[in-house]
């Protein structure tokens, strides 16, 4: 079996750094709210980030 080269194992990754990038605004925005009362509408807007960039991972992928 022949030895992928770094950028063969890079590039199937490609597709995965919006979904991190998101995770971590999704975590600093939620990091950001008051601990002293935790309001359900500021969980869920911080959860809004990694849930558009994961409809578009799903949605975005060509099938096949």
């Amino acid at each position: 079996m022949p030895r992928k080269s770094g950028s063969e194992r890079v590039l199937p990754l490609l597709p995965l750094l919006p979904l991190l990038a998101a995770g971590l605004i999704s975590v600093g925005a939620y990091g950001s709210i008051p601990h002293d009362g935790l309001h359900p509408l500021a969980l869920m807007a911080s959860l809004l980030p990694l849930q558009l960039a994961a409809l578009l991972y799903v949605f975005g992928r060509s099938p096949g």
